[in-house]
């Protein structure tokens, strides 16, 4: 009789044990999860009608598609696993649009006895990767962090996948690999700094056999609209050849191109003047001069975007181009638009170019302020094309409470001079009555984004010779509140307008019309 107890306990065990599995956690380890036998007796007394199903396996393939779109290669493997129709959506062309190659991207762990545990590319993995997913490719983007090598050996596979595709007889699975990208992006990590550091900036530039490697793949990629090279921070030999291969596979193709320090010193490349059909240009203000210009004149350039971040030299280092040229590419190209913008978590200032058809002005700094002699200087060269002016991120500096300290006089000498102002955004101390001549007096305005913790209930402003006894009562009595603030100014823009709060400012972007 114990021996029969005894078989039915261990059958029961052994039942047991089959609903029990292992697990593999956010960091890779296993771990065995035992099912409760209670919960699984309690879930078989449930009748049919009353188990609740879902109904994501019955999602459309298009939007299951954008779902896969925003995972990881990893996560879309997993989320494979869920059932029959998003195993099939794994395979999609349209999920693999976008590749983005990082260091750990088709990597095993690999135990080294002077590094310890490190991730190095499966070369077997990467093939059958590529022979799968390769011709579906649109886009493809290089993010590495540390791991140099396994970028440079991925982009030499790609390279030498490419080549066994178009031999005489190539293999079936090769056909056509690579032949649809149109978009490269490349962000080199170039700052070096200890991660207990968080403002200590120590650039290394790339080049060498890695430079190589990319300008191999680059020469096969042969219709590029898309290219963005971001913080290579190279030698000038290195930068004067750096697009070489581009210009001769894309020099008719290439619609977008981003050049952000490609140097850190004053180096004009000189390649970027000879894609004939560039729409959208971004470069850093180190990186042209007169002689682009002139060559940028015969393009179909619409927007040239300067852009200086943390690792672009200081301002006061660089030079501006010269104003004959400027005029000279406003004549050429009378549809051009110039965009400004600084983005670096220190102080700085963007570099003035006098004469440029400048559209934009946009700073994507915490600590810097909006300057006396900045603003004038600005209104005197920009006054006939300013569109887009604004602060992004809340300010890490105080702003004075004085009327005579405060920037209101600024902002109103602004709305005043650039008459085609219609984006706005302030996030500095300003009085209600300010906000509301500055909605009077910008006749072309259409945005005003303000922070509402920054707005002081006053009308401080001296009365002008100029201003009726009713204009001056209507000033005075709407300034007192925030609703009466946001009610008159929502009558002049002709839509529901509110002040933000410090939350949805910091959430705010500069949307720059028909730009980048």
């Amino acid at each position: 009789m114990s021996t029969i107890n005894a078989g039915r306990k261990g059958s029961a065990q052994l039942e047991v044990m089959h609903k029990a599995g292992w697990k593999i956690d956010e960091n890779e380890k296993a771990c065995y999860i035992d099912i409760d036998e209670d919960n699984d007796d309690e879930n078989d007394q449930l009748d049919e009608s009353q188990r609740v199903y879902s109904r994501w396996s019955e999602l459309p393939n298009i939007a299951l598609e954008e779902i896969f779109t925003y995972l990881t290669p990893k996560e879309r493997y997993y989320a494979s696993l869920v059932c029959r129709h998003w195993y099939r959506t794994f395979y999609l062309p349209t999920v693999w649009h976008n590749f983005v190659v990082d260091d750990r991207t088709l990597t095993r762990p690999k135990y080294n006895y002077y590094s310890g545990w490190q991730y190095c590319l499966d070369h077997m993995r990467t093939q059958n990767c590529l022979a799968r997913i390769g011709k579906h490719l649109r886009g493809i983007e290089f993010r590495p962090w540390h791991s140099f090598n396994n970028i440079y050996q991925f982009m030499t596979l790609l390279s030498w996948s490419i080549d066994k595709g178009l031999e005489h007889n190539p293999q079936s699975e090769l056909i056509g690999m690579g032949r649809c990208i149109r978009s490269l992006v490349y962000h080199f990590p170039c700052n070096m700094s200890q991660p207990n550091d968080p403002e200590g900036i120590k650039l290394f530039g790339t080049g060498g056999q890695l430079l190589k490697g990319l300008k191999e793949l680059l020469l096969r990629l042969t219709d590029l609209h898309t290219l963005k090279l971001v913080d290579f921070v190279l030698e000038r030999f290195e930068a004067n050849h750096l697009l070489d291969e581009v210009v001769c596979s894309c020099c008719t193709k290439m619609r977008v191109l981003n050049l952000v320090n490609v140097t850190t010193v004053h180096c004009p490349i000189m390649h970027v003047g000879l894609f004939l059909n560039l729409r959208v240009l971004t470069i850093s203000p180190q990186n042209i001069d007169d002689d682009v210009l002139s060559l940028l004149a015969d393009t179909k350039l619409r927007h040239l975007h300067l852009l200086q971040n943390c690792y672009t030299p200081n301002h006061l280092t660089i030079s501006a181009c010269g104003v004959k040229a400027w005029r000279s590419l406003k004549l050429t190209n009378p549809r051009l638009r110039v965009h400004l913008r600084l983005e670096n978590l220190t102080d700085g200032e963007v570099v003035m170019q006098p004469e440029a058809p400048v559209h934009s002005i946009t700073y994507w700094a915490p600590r810097a302020r909006i300057r006396t002699e900045l603003v004038i200087r600005m209104v005197d060269h920009y006054k006939n094309t300013l569109a887009v002016y604004g602060h992004e991120l809340l300010p890490r500096f105080s702003s004075p409470k004085p009327f005579h300290n405060r920037i209101d006089s600024l902002l109103l000498l602004m709305c005043r001079q650039c008459f085609n102002l219609d984006t706005l955004i302030i996030r500095e101390k300003v009085s209600t009555s300010t906000l509301l001549l500055i909605a009077r007096t910008a006749k072309n305005l259409a945005t005003l984004h303000v922070r509402r913790f920054a707005v002081i209930l006053r009308c401080d402003w001296p009365r002008h010779p100029e201003w009726s006894n009713d204009f001056y009562l209507w000033l005075k009595r709407n300034s007192r509140s925030y609703e009466a603030v946001e009610r008159e100014i929502s009558q002049i823009l002709g839509y529901k307008w509110n002040l933000l709060s410090d939350h949805d400012f910091k959430l705010l972007t500069v949307n720059v019309k028909a730009g980048a």
